[in-house]
């Protein structure tokens, strides 16, 4: 049994209605460990399958490598989709509201990793699929918590997206 086959193990049932399993993962990110909700979404047998535990031991296979290509595309997603997207028309005020973001460590000041989520089986069909989910500190309060999602398909990033692309 591998590591992340005894942390699966070690999840409790869920209350919530997205996911079926919840725990906490310890993860290095940039350089900073940091505990993470793990989320498995649920399926139709109530258990976590192979299909499920290799998508997970996948990912922190190659979680050190993905990485710097994840600080890059989140760099982008901020700069060519959210920045100056919506807010306030005042110049000033924008500039509160949409920091400049351009390095790893000005990226590492605006998100906070918050979980992993592991997909349902059936949305594994087209490959393994792993759900990062991020808060963000960028455009006003974030009152409906729609911070940053990124998809990964066989520890790919597949989309950058709103949370609620997981869901």
């Amino acid at each position: 049994m591998t590591d992340t086959d005894k942390i699966l193990e070690e999840l409790k049932e869920a209350d919530a209605y997205c996911w079926k399993w919840q725990g906490k993962q310890a993860i290095d990110f940039g350089g900073k460990m940091c505990d993470v909700d793990l989320l498995v979404q649920g399926n139709r047998q109530d258990e976590i399958t192979e299909r499920l535990k290799d998508a997970f031991r996948c990912f922190m296979e190659k979680w050190p490598a993905l990485q710097e290509h994840l600080f890059d595309s989140l760099i982008e997603y901020y700069n060519e989709e959210e920045r100056f997207s919506y807010g306030p028309e005042d110049e000033e005020e924008a500039e509160d509201w949409w920091p400049e973001i351009e390095t790893r460590d000005a990226l590492l000041k605006a998100v906070t990793l918050e979980s992993i989520v592991i997909s349902e089986d059936f949305m594994m069909d087209e490959g393994r699929r792993i759900y990062l989910l991020f808060s963000r500190i960028w455009g006003g309060e974030d009152l409906e918590d729609n911070g940053i999602g990124v998809c990964f398909i066989n520890e790919t990033i597949d989309e950058i997206s709103y949370k609620d692309i997981a869901f």
